[in-house]
């Protein structure tokens, strides 16, 4: 018997073979199936550390923005307190007082407000392709089950049926099969976690977009009331 090890980047592949044995046709099919099926496991893996990593830059994205969006709403409210939008019970302060001077450039608020936005669209935009990736992928597991079609499995299983006529050694090819079978294992488990990154990150997504969007709109009445306040100061 001669050991064979094939280096592949999923795992390496090591089977026996009978030297003085030729290899039929049932046999080189269910080995290019054996070996496909590694190939294929292999792409699938790394579509989904792709998909992953999608995800966690846009996690990191959404940190950065609700990290610019604090201050944006602070100032907010503080505006708001002085345009008598609102009491000042919404200020953070253990003792209000009137007299309290502070000091907040309007022109660099409203901004930040706008470029704020324009990141957010574009956060959009990526949470969109972010959305289509994960349909993709998910319809196509839907529809076949798994990224590896059961005919290879049947074409890997004809060595078994004819293991005396193969030049392979059955006890090797079990075990690596074996050994195939928890790695693919551990690549669907990854794609479970996947998928449940994703429900969490949109779910995150629309929650911070829908508070973003709360606050453009506070901005707004904000700016009316700022722009009557010095149209009446100016009569």
């Amino acid at each position: 018997m001669k050991e064979v090890v094939k280096d592949h980047p999923l795992r390496p592949i090591i089977l026996r073979f009978d030297r003085d044995k030729p290899q039929l046709e049932f046999e080189t099919k269910g080995l290019s199936a054996h070996y496909l099926m590694h190939d294929l496991t292999w792409e699938a893996q790394q579509k989904l550390k792709k998909l992953n990593e999608q995800l966690g830059e846009i996690d990191v994205k959404i940190a950065e923005l609700e990290y610019y969006l604090l201050p944006i709403e602070q100032d907010l409210d503080i505006l708001e307190v002085f345009l008598k939008i609102k009491g000042p019970s919404v200020l953070p302060l253990n003792n209000y007082d009137e007299e309290i001077e502070i000091n907040i450039d309007v022109s660099e608020l409203f901004s930040s407000i706008t470029d704020h936005n324009q990141q957010l669209r574009d956060l959009h935009s990526e949470v969109s392709t972010a959305y289509a990736a994960y349909e993709q992928h998910y319809d196509m597991i839907y529809e076949i089950e798994s990224w590896i079609d059961e005919q290879l499995w049947k074409d890997v299983h004809q060595i078994y049926v004819n293991y005396l006529d193969a030049k392979v050694d059955i006890v090797s090819l079990d075990r690596d099969q074996e050994e195939f079978r928890e790695v693919l294992s551990d690549v669907f488990d990854y794609q479970d976690r996947y998928y449940g990154y994703f429900d969490l990150i949109i779910s995150v997504f629309n929650t911070f977009q829908k508070r973003c969007e709360e606050s453009y709109q506070r901005a707004e009445i904000v700016n009316k009331g700022l722009n009557n306040l010095q149209h009446n100061n100016s009569e």
